[in-house]
């Protein structure tokens, strides 16, 4: 299924003002600049790039400045973390693409702007043979009890809804069944791991949900499109696998359980990503 088809069709006649953050690599921040460019060929809105002058002095002369030709504008400020929610909050931007902004100061931004403690983000990720399917979680620190991955799973089933998708989903552990005694730390993976297909499919009995154990590779086989890893440290580690070094795409993370339009990506986020997420920003919006 290629999901992120719906979000093109949910983006077309959209127009919205997204916000977009610079990091301290003229690499990356270069990568930004070409996505930005290359996103509004394609969809109407208008793009501001959030970054100190040091960094932006060398995409200047790559933008118009001149009024009306150009849909992109560069955003001049000194923390570019907090800037880009002060303008999020007064309304100046629609949504946020976090671009290479500083992982930790955005997150602890976002927390003081939305009065929140706990952070949830929903990945649309490739496989290299072009299976695409969402999944988390991809923060360290997130999904790490079994309370936090059912409030994760119901967050992402409402995406699901507005996708118009039937999920099909992938509950993962550190070990197979028969390898319970062990280690009491895999034991507690796998125990967590079917108390939760046990709950889900009291609430959801029309989904389908199975415990594929360890075996990532029979979720993909079987195309499930909601893969759930057993903590955020895994999570997170089999991003990095799949998308930095097996040949896999992220197209941005999408934090869900709020009412704002905030897309993740990575601070390394390849062209892909980066224009993913301004796709993805775009398509959510109302």
């Amino acid at each position: 299924m290629n999901l992120l088809h719906k979000f093109e069709l949910l983006a077309k006649g959209k127009d919205i003002k997204i916000g977009i953050g610079l990091g301290e690599s003229d690499f990356h921040n270069q990568k930004i600049l070409k996505a930005s460019k290359s996103f509004l060929e394609e969809y109407k809105s208008e793009i501001l790039i959030f970054g100190n002058k040091r960094f932006l002095n060398s995409l200047k002369k790559q933008v118009s400045t001149k009024k009306g030709q150009s849909h992109l504008r560069l955003i001049d400020c000194e923390n570019p973390e907090e800037s880009i929610y002060e303008f999020f909050n007064n309304n100046m931007i629609q949504a946020i693409v976090r671009g290479s902004l500083s992982s930790s100061k955005f997150l602890k931004n976002l927390k003081k702007s939305l009065n929140i403690t706990d952070i949830n983000r929903l990945a649309l990720l490739e496989t290299i043979k072009g299976h695409q399917f969402f999944y988390g979680p991809v923060g360290i620190d997130e999904c790490n009890t079994l309370e936090r991955k059912r409030v994760f799973i119901e967050n992402a089933l409402k995406q699901f809804g507005i996708l118009d998708i039937t999920p099909k989903i992938s509950i993962l552990s550190g070990g197979r069944e028969s390898d319970i005694g062990r280690d009491d730390k895999v034991d507690e993976t796998i125990k967590d791991a079917e108390n939760l297909v046990q709950i889900l499919r009291e609430i959801y009995p029309e989904l389908s949900i199975t415990h594929d154990e360890i075996l990532i590779e029979n979720a993909i086989e079987k195309k499930s499109n909601l893969i759930i890893a057993p903590d955020g440290v895994s999570g997170n580690l089999i991003y990095r696998t799949l998308v930095h070094l097996g040949g896999g795409k992220a197209y941005g993370a999408i934090y869900i359980g709020i009412e704002k339009i905030i897309i993740d990506t990575s601070r390394v986020g390849e062209f892909s990503e980066i224009y993913g997420a301004l796709l993805l920003a775009l398509a959510l919006s109302r």
